[in-house]
């Protein structure tokens, strides 16, 4: 009797088991390319996170499985340290591999084979030595009122409901006045800024503005538009997410965008074959894709896909010794600018203080003068919601109207206020907005000051 009633739980799970895979494979038979094809974005997702964690932030997989891979979590993921690749299957039935390759990141194999992606990346990012931020006292009562609100942004009071914040760094006059990390992350942790990185792209055109090569008010110069209606569309357009071009940003299902980032080998070409749908600059929609497109632009201006590479890290994050900024690219070398790019909090920082300052750092000016006014500039028709690959929204809640921010998903921000000297960065995995009231946050470190 005992046998028998410690058996009858297992071979009802097992029942449960082969009833759940049967509705799946009858589920992607009937619905045949569609489900597929969501299956792959969902296995691709979870392999390219899991091989960024684990092999660029140095994260454990039982606390990636646990915080960051809850959008899908019937998969198995197995690492290949050997290897360097991470693949993540869907009950046998889907997998994705990533393939990580240092200084560049995990790149998913879409089309391509970690040999070919050996062979492409044969350039030398540049080690780069850090440049620690300086540390600044502050009166007692303002320390107690910003550890107050740390305490809060760090606090997870609903389970159901978790905020997952992993770290935050306050400057204030170019000087580290609060600082504060979750268990198992350091000062010294690269992290996703997912959409953050788009605000680097937005920094690495206007490098290339100031080399002369290219114009902000010109057409962008694409030969696959010159011989239609799109030939219109002005780097502006682009960088406003004003461009008319018809791309799908829907992350719910198989759009455009988890295309784009999932399931092609070239995220830049794959965006600029995107036909117009409305005339440039007469209304904005936040595309990934647009921003891809400038990441395709920037490529444009190099001989070699290697100089293409070593340019953000011998133009910008060398500059700033942001030695743990990592840019990752697509299968093709394209940098996904829209969403691939991890750093600690500290060079998150740096980034924004060098908006502050207007795009100077230690008495050079790296980005064009005027270029940190333009990024923050409103875009027309977006609603007092966005700029130039920065969002200006919190302007709407009440505060300074001349702060902008990087902005990505999970709750990633970087905040710069210039009339109050003030840079913010909070990093996290929130699983959704409403769980982190990034109003109160910002407002109430803002009031400090």
């Amino acid at each position: 009797m005992l046998t028998t009633q410690n058996h009858k739980p297992n071979e009802t799970a097992h029942k449960i088991l082969l009833g759940i895979l049967l509705i799946v494979v009858v589920t992607l038979a009937w619905n045949g390319p569609y489900y597929y094809k969501y299956a792959q974005v969902g296995a691709a997702y979870n392999a390219k996170m899991t091989c960024s964690c684990v092999f660029v932030s140095g994260r454990s997989l039982s606390s990636i499985e646990k915080e960051d891979l809850y959008a899908i979590p019937f998969t198995t993921q197995t690492i290949d340290r050997r290897a360097h690749t991470v693949t993540s299957s869907i009950f046998g039935l889907v997998s994705k591999t990533a393939f990580y390759r240092p200084g560049l990141g995990c790149t998913l194999l879409n089309e391509t084979t970690p040999g070919n992606l050996r062979k492409q990346a044969r350039v030398k990012i540049p080690r780069i030595a850090t440049q620690e931020l300086p540390d600044s006292s502050l009166p007692d009562f303002i320390k107690i009122n910003l550890e107050k609100t740390l305490d809060w942004a760090f606090s997870e009071p609903d389970s159901t409901r978790p905020v997952h914040t992993r770290a935050v760094v306050v400057l204030h006059d170019g000087k580290v006045v609060a600082e504060r990390y979750a268990d198992g992350i350091t000062r010294n942790t690269p992290l996703i800024g997912w959409s953050m990185t788009k605000s680097v792209t937005n920094a690495m055109i206007g490098l290339l503005v100031k080399d002369g090569k290219l114009k902000v008010s010109a057409p962008a110069s694409i030969k696959e538009w010159k011989k239609d209606e799109r030939a219109a569309i002005t780097l502006d357009n682009l960088l406003r997410m004003s461009s008319g071009l018809d791309f799908e940003e829907d992350y719910g299902k198989v759009s455009d965008a988890t295309n784009m980032l999932f399931r092609v080998p070239n995220a830049g070409q794959y965006a600029i074959q995107s036909p117009l749908k409305i005339k440039p600059g007469t209304e904005w929609y936040y595309s990934s894709g647009t921003t891809n497109i400038l990441q395709e632009l920037i490529r444009r201006q190099f001989k070699n896909l290697p100089a293409y590479l070593a340019f953000p890290h011998q133009r910008l994050f060398q500059k700033l010794g942001m030695s743990t900024a990592i840019m990752e690219p697509d299968p093709s070398g394209l940098y996904v600018g829209s969403s691939y790019m991890f750093a600690s909090a500290r060079d998150w920082a740096k980034f924004g203080q060098l908006y502050l300052q207007d795009g100077q750092w230690k008495g050079e000016q790296i980005l064009p003068k005027g270029w940190a006014a333009y990024s923050g500039k409103e875009t027309p028709h977006s609603d007092g919601l966005y700029a130039a690959q920065f969002w200006i929204g919190y302007r709407k809640e009440g505060m300074p109207q001349d702060l902008y921010y990087a902005d990505g998903f999970e709750g990633q921000r970087v905040l710069i206020v210039p009339s109050k000297n003030l840079v913010v960065v909070r990093l996290g995995c929130t699983p959704s907005a409403g769980n982190f009231d990034d109003v109160r946050f910002f407002r109430e470190i803002l009031e400090v000051f």
